[in-house]
């Protein structure tokens, strides 16, 4: 039996700064099919993949119209044939990477796409969205620091967008691995992130990063979800070991005319060069694989960390899944102050 529920839709492809190709409606949504669980969302994650689909620059992405976010925590609501209701009882917390569908009050998700969320991080809202980034976010990260660029104690790395969410959560995991960080971001945050650790943060807007990097010998690891051009830039700072980790692809978003480019060139030049011998430096495009048994350890490993509470997750801003909030979350992407992660309230609380 279908229900009617309120979901974001990316309607078509446009770089209208009026996004009227974005919205909040209503709509039935089936009962859950096979293996499928029904998820109540109280946060779905909002990202620049979530701004890329609106233009429809992301790679690979499903044709209009769509429904954005990537990622979730709800509570299972019901279950469809043959879902095993030992892994996901109804009325218990889980988190989701589904790339599409969790900009919703409703969503099926394939069950093996979800992770139990512990008791311990259910008891407060607070908890409940720091949860919500670690699923895609942080998850993100925690791959590329632990499994993609093995950082290790007294490495240097460079990060791109240190007060993003994923470049928060690399800073975080890298500090606590021992690495000396060095990074990008607005002259606003500079303070916060050299308090919390950063030993130098440079000015985004300008290049000063490469000389002054070049000068120390080189990095052991960068991570640029830039693209394009940056990720050129960010080769020319390793060391004679070091790896570029290449994720997202936002420089074309972040750009001041905004127009879309594709990706593609770009991804394969980054492959390419993974494969030719570079002297010791090595390149790597990194992507979360929603659901995987690594995707699985790495999110019980970052609730161990939150749990005892080794990591503290930021949240810069949350809003709510009405249509004025949906396009303001896209308006606001990539230019307002704070540090952390970016939300939609689906059914969390307002305080």
């Amino acid at each position: 039996m279908a229900t009617t529920i309120r979901k974001a839709v990316i309607s078509s492809f446009s770089t209208d700064p009026s996004l009227s190709n974005v919205a909040v409606v209503s709509a039935p949504l089936p009962a859950p099919g096979k293996k499928e669980i029904q998820v109540r969302v109280l946060y779905a994650g909002f990202s620049g993949a979530d701004v890329n689909m609106a233009r429809g620059t992301y790679p690979m992405q499903r044709k209009a119209p769509l429904t954005s976010g990537y990622s979730l925590v709800g509570v299972v609501a019901a279950l469809g044939a043959n879902a095993d209701a030992s892994r996901s009882p109804i009325g218990s917390y889980v988190a989701a990477v589904t790339t599409y569908d969790a900009q919703a009050e409703l969503v099926n998700v394939a069950q093996r796409l979800l992770c139990p969320v512990p008791p311990e991080l259910t008891g407060s809202d607070s908890l409940l969205r720091q949860v919500a980034a670690l699923s895609l976010d942080w998850a993100t990260a925690y791959g590329m620091v632990e499994h993609t660029a093995r950082v290790q104690a007294g490495q240097k790395v460079f990060i791109h967008g240190l007060s993003g969410a994923v470049g928060k959560g690399l800073m975080s995991l890298c500090l606590l691995r021992g690495a000396t960080v060095y990074g990008t971001a607005s002259v606003r945050n500079h303070a916060s992130l050299e308090a919390a650790g950063a030993t130098k943060v440079f000015d985004y807007r300008n290049k000063d990063w490469i000389a002054a990097l070049r000068a120390t010998g080189g990095v052991n690891a960068v991570f640029d979800p830039l693209g394009f051009e940056s990720w050129d830039e960010s080769f020319s700072v390793l060391g004679e070991t070091g790896i570029l980790v290449g994720y997202g692809g936002n420089q074309a978003a972040l750009s001041a005319d905004k127009k879309p480019r594709s990706p593609w060139p770009w991804i394969a030049k980054l492959v390419t060069r993974s494969l030719l011998p570079l002297g010791g430096r090595r390149t790597s495009f990194y992507f979360i694989k929603p659901g995987s048994a690594g995707w699985q350890a790495d999110m019980a490993a970052l609730m161990g960390l939150l749990r005892e509470g080794r990591i503290t997750v930021p949240i810069k801003a949350v809003w709510d899944l009405d249509t004025e909030g949906l396009r303001e979350a896209h308006r606001s992407w990539g230019s307002m102050p704070g540090m952390g992660s970016l939300l939609i309230r689906v059914a969390g609380e307002s305080a």
